[in-house]
């Protein structure tokens, strides 16, 4: 009785490693016309990803999708003889959780490799970001501007000298423009002093 209980691994169910933060780093979508190498590939997929340490969901079962269609066996006399068609996609899904890109990277060109045929696949996939990207984004706006800025200044300087206002007036926002950003990042300093 004993032995009867105890399976080999491949038998059961893969190992699942629970996810610490939850946070979505990889939908992968199978698509496939016969759903027996699609599973079969989908187990081969979630073994690859507990053996690489990355928390993967179980398998999610999509909507399959049935496609049909008549076509008449012959287009004169034999008009009301037609064939009746019917294709099923069924789809599957994986999900990926808190696990680094480069490892995703990895497992995702694996499967590539050793896809069956007949099994579409699909990659949705998610960056993470730390905190402050709209400030760099917003900064690397405004160094944009200034560069734009003296450019116009460099070409109205080039071009006749009636144009000594203009050059002037952008010199002036430029000046002012770098004064707040440097009034700014003292008081910025000075609030870290205080602090520690």
């Amino acid at each position: 009785m004993d032995k009867l209980l105890r399976l080999p691994t491949a038998f059961l169910e893969p190992a699942r490693i629970s996810s610490t933060y939850n946070k979505v780093v990889c939908q992968l979508h199978f698509r496939s016309y016969l759903p027996g190498p699609m599973d079969f590939y989908i187990d081969f997929a979630r073994r690859a990803a507990h053996a690489l340490n990355m928390p993967c969901s179980g398998t999610v079962y999509l909507p399959t999708k049935t496609t049909r269609w008549t076509v008449i066996r012959g287009p004169f006399v034999h008009k009301k003889s037609q064939e009746n068609f019917e294709r099923k996609t069924h789809k599957r899904l994986l999900v990926i959780k808190d696990t680094n890109r480069a490892v995703v990277d990895r497992w995702l060109w694996y499967l590539t490799q050793n896809c069956p045929p007949g099994v579409g696949m699909r990659v949705t996939l998610w960056e993470w970001n730390e905190l402050g990207v709209g400030q760099k984004m917003l900064d690397e706006a405004k160094g944009k501007e200034e560069r734009r800025m003296l450019k116009d200044v460099e070409t109205l300087s080039s071009e006749s000298g009636d144009n000594n206002k203009q050059v002037i007036q952008m010199a002036d926002m430029l000046i002012k423009g770098m004064e707040l950003d440097l009034d700014a990042e003292d008081k910025k300093d000075e609030g870290s002093v205080k602090e520690k």
